[in-house]
């Protein structure tokens, strides 16, 4: 057998087997998510259903003792947050249901239990069942969520359809492909000459892939070598000038917090008739907020260009976290979330200006993810310093990728927040230069938090 053709059998029976083994656990792992979503969905439903039911409940029925009466009351209470979904037993007595599903039947319930699911085939229809006993005035109440999920399964099969066609497509396809490549590759001197235009077009990570021991793959290796030489040289240079636009780019974010504090001293100076101490305090706020850029600018610049190590010494937590929280005011202020400090550690060892420049970004960033009203947490223990909000949080395929320069896992709420992408990434280049962790944990609708653990 050729070994064109023996290269082209094997490469599409690997593919073929790729193709069956990916798809077959993309699929069941799509329906597995799917499935699971929908319970969750319905179960959060319920519970909005419940707790709105037992507060209203509880409130018409403090000071009523008819039995008939809070009867009716019950019911009413029910059918304000209930819908086509929603039933209502106490003890064999349906009291409300649009549904002639006997839930009681398909998910019996027990006093005490949590939440209750039940999603199987009923009467050739796919049903998904949520349920729990309520306690209302020393009486029990089965609340009942029946949601018919046929649908879902008819899309999923669809869904399993569509891929298996677009698998079909995609053999196809590869198929052509590989006879192709299979094809070309039995012509190196093609291959060479296609892959000399390439570079020459400017496409400079091109390299032929010969390695036959003659005077093609002796040609084709120093082709390569200076193949190596060029991209060696662009890459210095393209390194070069990322250094510098993150340098420049950098500064501009750290700027601005201690900007809006000199600005804000500043309009105070300008506007309000103050007393000399208060006066003094704001010329000394300014004073001080221009002596930390102009060491901020000269660490950053050591820190982003330069790369020298930086001189550590022994911070006090309580004045560094202070001094963090008095630097923050206004943002957090602007943002309505206030800001919490637990100081159980005396001190870390590092670089003061470097240290603090981190917790602002970490804490700008929080304040930025929090709804008004909602607490930032800055805490220092041990040799760890975190920050912990309980903000929207940050998806799950985002966070291997919050480090890097200018990623913003959601660029709409963060360009309406001021932000750039950079304020993460600058917070691990100061760690990775102290020799510590930086390390985060977030789930969306439950906030994030991020801790600096020295070494």
């Amino acid at each position: 057998m050729r070994l064109s053709k023996k290269v082209s059998l094997i490469s599409i029976a690997v593919l073929l087997l790729v193709v069956v083994v990916i798809g077959t656990v993309l699929l069941s792992y799509a329906k597995s998510q799917i499935i699971e979503h929908t319970i969750e969905q319905a179960k959060a439903e319920h519970r909005n259903l419940n707790t709105s039911f037992a507060e209203m409940t509880a409130y018409y029925l403090a000071d009523e003792d008819s039995p008939a009466v809070q009867r009716t009351l019950v019911i009413y209470c029910f059918s304000r947050f209930a819908t086509d979904t929603s039933v209502l037993i106490q003890g064999e007595e349906t009291l409300y249901a649009r549904t002639a599903l006997d839930s009681a039947q398909l998910l019996p319930l027990q006093i005490g239990e949590e939440q209750k699911v039940f999603s199987g085939e009923v009467e050739g229809r796919n049903i998904l069942l949520v349920g729990q006993i309520v306690s209302l005035n020393d009486s029990y109440y089965s609340v009942y969520r029946v949601e018919d999920i046929t649908y879902i399964y008819n899309n999923i099969q669809q869904m399993i359809v569509r891929f298996i066609l677009i698998g079909i497509a995609g053999l196809f396809i590869g198929t052509l492909l590989i006879l192709l490549l299979v094809h070309r590759l039995t012509k190196p001197l093609l291959m060479l000459k296609e892959a000399s235009a390439q570079i020459a077009r400017g496409d400079y990570n091109i390299r032929a892939d010969i390695h036959t021991r003659d005077e093609v793959g002796e040609l084709a290796q120093d082709f390569n070598a200076m193949a190596d030489a060029v991209q060696s040289h662009i890459d210095k240079l393209t390194d070069m000038n990322e250094r510098q636009s993150l340098f420049i780019s950098g500064l501009t974010h750290e700027y601005k917090t201690p900007m809006t504090s000199i600005l804000l001293h500043s309009e105070t100076l300008l506007t309000a008739d103050l007393d000399k101490k208060s006066t003094e305090n704001s010329l000394a706020h300014i004073y001080d907020q221009c002596r930390f850029l102009e060491q901020l600018t000269h660490k950053m610049l050591s820190l982003l260009v330069l790369e020298r190590e930086i001189t550590p010494q022994k911070i006090s937590l309580p004045d560094l976290l202070e001094d963090v929280s008095q630097n923050c005011f206004q943002t957090l202020m602007d943002h309505g979330t206030p800001l919490t400090i637990r100081c159980e550690a005396d001190s870390v060892t590092g670089d003061y200006d470097l240290i603090k420049s981190l917790l602002i970004n970490l804490i700008d960033n929080a304040s930025k993810a929090s709804e008004p009203g909602q607490h930032i947490h800055l805490r220092a223990y041990k040799q760890t310093i975190e920050v912990s909000d309980n903000g929207v949080g940050i998806p799950e395929d985002s966070l291997p990728f919050v480090f890097d320069p200018f990623y913003m896992s959601d660029s709409s709420r963060s360009k309406k927040g001021g932000g750039s992408g950079l304020g993460l990434a600058i917070a691990r280049r100061i760690a990775e230069a102290h020799g510590a962790e930086l390390l985060i944990e977030s789930k969306p609708g439950e906030g994030t938090t991020v801790r600096l653990i020295m070494r």
